[in-house]
């Protein structure tokens, strides 16, 4: 999954958010570097991907994708998801997204000083370009997936997307309304506010 639902899985806590938000950037023993509960929504993160990324109806629609994709299929799902779970929110969801985006950006913001200033770089590109509500539209996706592009060592691959947006798009909002239940009920393992956990912890 992408940013927003890492960061719509985390209950609403500030630790979890952030956690699930480095959960891509933070390496080796940087880790050990952040406060327990932001350590716990990194492995938080890292389950969500794991469940994601085995889960039959995500690889089923990742077939599709591939055909025109090939192995960015499963990033570019991945984004997707986030779209539908916008077209899905208020139905997902507890909380209105403009409230949901507003108060995450605050939480964010406030543990800048407290992770790897390369992570904290990516945190304010975040915030300060409320890269969130790109999820919202069509053409939101459309500046997600070009602003991709220069970090892909095979751009070419992304070439069609907005196309396979339209055309699968009955497919992907099927299977997000599939796996995040899925989702939500692995996000309950990891209650806010409490010690991190990793591979090999009881």
């Amino acid at each position: 999954m992408n940013y927003l639902a890492h960061l719509a899985l985390s209950h609403y806590d500030a630790d979890l958010q952030v956690g699930n938000f480095l959960g891509d950037i933070v390496r080796g023993s940087e880790l050990a570097t952040l406060p327990a509960g932001v350590q716990r929504g990194v492995w938080m993160h890292r389950a969500i991907d794991l469940l994601t990324d085995r889960d039959r109806d995500v690889r089923r629609v990742n077939g599709l994708l591939s055909r025109r994709h090939g192995r960015y299929a499963p990033v570019i799902s991945d984004i997707m998801f986030d779209y539908f779970l916008c077209r899905n929110w208020a139905s997902l969801m507890p909380q209105p997204f403009p409230e949901f985006r507003e108060r995450t950006y605050a939480r964010l913001r406030a543990a800048t000083d407290a992770i790897p200033p390369r992570a904290a770089r990516q945190l304010t590109g975040m915030t300060d370009g409320d890269w969130l509500r790109l999820y919202a539209s069509t053409a939101g996706m459309g500046e997600v997936f070009r602003r991709m592009r220069p970090r892909m060592s095979k751009p070419a691959l992304l070439a069609g997307v907005g196309e396979s947006l339209q055309e699968y798009r009955d497919e992907l909002n099927r299977t997000l309304l599939l796996l995040f239940p899925r989702l939500q009920t692995l996000a309950h393992q990891y209650p806010p506010h409490q010690p991190p956990r990793g591979p090999g912890t009881d």
